[in-house]
């Protein structure tokens, strides 16, 4: 299932958190040294306004580019995603993204109902019959679930070779869900094409 047949205020979620800059998702004008209150204003100000840039494009498979303004002038985020199949997966599992970092390409999962921040959390994902278990921390405010170089070695590669991708995460209420793989390849090119150089 590509994510046009998400629901659109779903779909809306998952391509923000997922089009996020790297350095907003831990961003330091939106610190702990803020109230909470001030944090969560901060935090939405930052949203509304990447939310507001942010351009797609469809790629192969139901890929699709984002790339998205950093607010503060600097370079565009750039990301490939690809939602989870939304018939086999839980609810709280939105999909797969990998971006544009300032040094290499970064994966992550997008979930639906934020975690800890900050907190570690065991990934087994499952392709073919290898399988890879992974610590992953989550980012923002939980809703992205960052996964070790390891993971973007398997994009580059052995995933390309797969149909899908088996995912569980455990947390308190476990997550389990499928992404489908078809098009990683191009969206992989497409996204070192348009990573912007540093």
């Amino acid at each position: 299932m590509t994510p046009a047949n998400l629901a659109p205020a779903v779909l809306l979620t998952f391509l923000f958190f997922a089009g996020l800059q790297p350095s907003t998702a831990e961003s330091p004008s939106c610190g702990e040294k803020l109230t909470p209150g001030d944090r969560q204003h901060c935090e939405e100000m930052v949203a509304h306004q990447a939310q507001a840039g942010t351009h797609t494009s469809q790629l192969p498979g139901g890929w699709r580019l984002v790339r998205t303004p950093d607010p503060r002038g600097g370079p565009d985020a750039v990301s490939v995603l690809h939602a989870a199949d939304t018939a086999r997966s839980d609810l709280n599992l939105a999909g797969l993204t990998l971006r544009c970092s300032q040094t290499s390409v970064e994966t992550l999962l997008v979930v639906l109902e934020p975690l800890v921040r900050g907190s570690q959390y065991g990934v087994l994902v499952k392709s073919g019959s290898a399988e890879a278990r992974f610590e992953a921390r989550a980012l923002q405010g939980g809703e992205l679930l960052l996964l070790p170089a390891g993971a973007t070695a398997l994009a580059g590669g052995a995933w390309q070779r797969e149909p899908e991708l088996s995912i569980d995460i455990a947390t308190p209420s476990p997550i389990h869900g499928y992404v489908p793989l078809g098009g990683l390849s191009s969206a992989m090119q497409a996204l070192s094409q348009n990573c912007p150089t540093h």
